[in-house]
């Protein structure tokens, strides 16, 4: 009865200890994190509704798709940029530690804003779907492009930057 509790002890520590090596592995293997933008501030928003969602959504495709996007297609989704752009407006007023660039040329990072949905509530639209934060790669470094924040959900546009601005206040140590 004593070899099998040692041995039930035994096999129980291990897997506790895989796991944390499992966990610590994915962390480390996550594409940075916004530390990387702490002296950066030059972004560029992109929002793209795309016709077709895949639950296997890697980080290659996600970067593909926005570096073949048209940044100036903000008219076919004028909601989406006003929420974001006003919510940007105000830190970029308050703390003055960010800026708006106009290309990806002129870009530190992206703001990707994935749409997924617009659903009505009490006769007004609201833009639903996930916030990337793709930080641009570094040729010279050998660094590719990666994604160094996400949004945990599809959520509300509002929310998406809000949860990413409350993110980046602290990381930066901004009241």
């Amino acid at each position: 009865m004593r070899t099998f509790a040692a041995l039930i002890s035994i096999v129980l520590g291990c897997s506790g200890t895989i796991a944390q090596q499992r966990f610590r592995a994915e962390s480390d293997t996550r594409g940075g994190s916004l530390s990387e933008i702490r002296h950066r501030d030059r972004g560029l928003v992109v929002v793209l509704k795309s016709s077709v969602i895949s639950a296997d959504d890697s980080e290659s495709t996600i970067i593909d798709s926005v570096l073949r996007a048209d940044p100036d297609s903000i008219w076919r989704h004028q909601i989406v940029y006003g929420t974001l752009a006003k919510k940007l407006n105000s830190y970029i007023r308050k703390y003055r530690s960010l800026s708006a660039a106009n290309d990806f040329g002129e870009a530190d990072f992206v703001l990707f804003f994935s749409l997924v949905e617009y659903r009505r509530i009490l006769n007004a639209s609201y833009p639903f779907g996930e916030l990337f934060v793709i930080m641009k790669g570094e040729p010279q470094e050998g660094r590719p492009p990666r994604i160094i924040w996400k949004s945990n959900k599809v959520i509300w546009a509002g929310d998406a930057i809000d949860n990413f601005l409350k993110d980046l206040k602290n990381q930066r140590r901004e009241d």
